[in-house]
């Protein structure tokens, strides 16, 4: 029951409001003028904007009748109207703290996990080129070099039965 007496009575100031507002807004011209009144409409609008902060400032500063919360906020419109500044703690808080920890990510990113990429592929790439250099296509070399390991081998087995 209160819940229900707390919004009619919201509801009566707030249509209070907007027929005063209303009848302040028929009264009181606001001196707006289009810069370009043949123009489209878009380029009336891209104007309008443009020219507010020059003309007014932020959207606080903007001196309309017909806004109803000049008259229901009273001295808060202005801090509301900007949000009560909320972005900028919200900035400094949440996004300045993610950005950061995202140019970390990214620095160690491009500059730790890519160099141990790069590492890992270099070993195979050596031992690629080392390969390639070994295959000659000389039979000679390969029987060679199959002598010389087992010859390697041989003695390693010799050594490790006498126990030398």
């Amino acid at each position: 029951m209160l819940g229900t007496g707390v919004a009619l009575v919201g509801g009566i100031v707030t249509y209070a409001t907007w027929r005063h507002t209303t009848a302040l807004a028929a009264r009181v011209p606001l001196g707006a003028v289009a810069a370009h009144p043949e123009g489209d409409a878009g380029r009336v609008e891209a104007e309008a904007i443009a020219s507010h902060a020059p003309a007014y400032g932020d959207v606080a500063h903007a001196a309309d009748p017909a806004d109803p919360g000049r008259l229901l906020l009273g001295p808060l419109h202005r801090p509301a109207a900007a949000g009560f500044h909320l972005d900028a703690v919200y900035t400094a808080l949440f996004v300045r703290p993610v950005r950061a920890g995202a140019s970390l990510v990214r620095f160690l990113d491009r500059e730790v996990v890519d160099t141990y990429v790069r590492g890992a592929g270099a070993l195979p790439r050596w031992l690629g080129a080392a390969a390639r250099r070994a295959q000659t296509g000389n039979v000679q070399t390969y029987v060679s070099a199959l002598l010389a390991g087992t010859v390697v081998l041989a003695v390693a087995a010799v050594l490790v039965a006498t126990g030398a």
